[in-house]
């Protein structure tokens, strides 16, 4: 396979260097060094409690951060079997190039499985890497969802827009179309990686919702698995809903173009499958700032 310019020369030699691997653990991340490491830790004692027999690689993908983000992540320590690779991806600034480096990492070492978590997450236990890598590994499932408990407050753009516009448009009932923590088989990524969208907007801003609608109109096998709840680093969900909307809505108003064709010839929705043991966690609650 040719490597684009997603990764870095030196990490294009560990990886070469590294050879194969079952699973892929890739972490997208900017200015994260307060939860950084504890991310990582859990992610590899997920692998160690549930995969105990697979070889394992867990990639940093790095937006340039200004912080500790990747002095915290090179400092933690892991099990023999488990690689790690903390590097500062190459490309557009974005979560997109972020998750190019590591599907070609993950590509390239023939994964039988790759997932990816946020990298500010303070909920993430064991459970989410054996609930993310179990439907693709044993079941046969190309794409996985992440299906969350989350507060009224928390989701807005997810609960309000886009799950009501996905499952209209294209008749999936997927409750986290952009939730940020998925899982992919090889078959999936070899499709994403040959598509033209890493250098465009698409890439940079809209990521999640352009990995879900794809996964849907190429038909690719899709189920949802339980992940809890989902913490991330404490902010106010009224700071950021106006970028957030103007850039998911974009990416799917782009993709309605495209796909036109099929969404027009959809009549109803249909449930996605879900995977993965029920939690009886409860949300944290959040404060709104209504002036804001």
């Amino acid at each position: 396979m040719r490597f684009s310019t997603a990764l870095r020369d030196y990490t294009r030699r560990r990886i070469e260097k590294i050879g194969n691997v079952d699973i892929v653990v890739g972490v997208p991340s900017y200015n994260n060094d307060n939860t950084i490491a504890q991310v990582i830790k859990i992610a590899a004692k997920g692998i160690e409690q549930y995969f105990k027999e697979a070889k394992a690689l867990i990639i940093v993908a790095d937006g340039g951060s200004t912080d500790d983000t990747r002095e915290n992540a090179k400092e933690e320590q892991l099990a023999p079997f488990v690689e790690k690779i903390v590097t500062i991806y190459r490309g557009i600034p974005g979560k997109g190039s972020a998750l190019r480096s590591v599907f070609e990492a993950a590509y390239f070492l023939n994964a039988k499985a790759c997932i990816v978590c946020d990298s500010d997450i303070r909920s993430i236990n064991t459970m989410w890497v054996k609930n993310l890598v179990t439907p693709v590994m044993n079941d046969g499932y190309d794409f996985v969802t992440p299906l969350y408990i989350r507060h009224k407050y928390d989701g807005t753009i997810t609960n309000n827009i886009v799950y009501q516009l996905t499952r209209s448009l294209y008749g999936k009932r997927i409750r986290q179309p952009i939730g940020g923590d998925f899982g992919f088989s090889r078959r999936i990524l070899k499709y994403y990686l040959e598509q033209d969208v890493w250098e465009t907007d698409i890439a940079k801003y809209g990521i999640d919702i352009w990995l879900t609608t794809s996964a849907i109109t190429q038909k690719f096998n899709i189920c949802q698995t339980r992940l809890g709840v989902k913490i991330h680093d404490s902010k106010d969900p009224s700071e950021s809903l106006g970028p957030m909307f103007r850039q998911v809505m974009m990416t799917m108003f782009t993709l309605m173009e495209k796909h036109h064709n099929i969404w027009r010839k959809i009549k109803g929705s249909e449930p996605v499958d879900i995977t993965g043991e029920a939690s009886d966690q409860e949300p944290e609650s959040i404060t709104v700032n209504y002036n804001r």
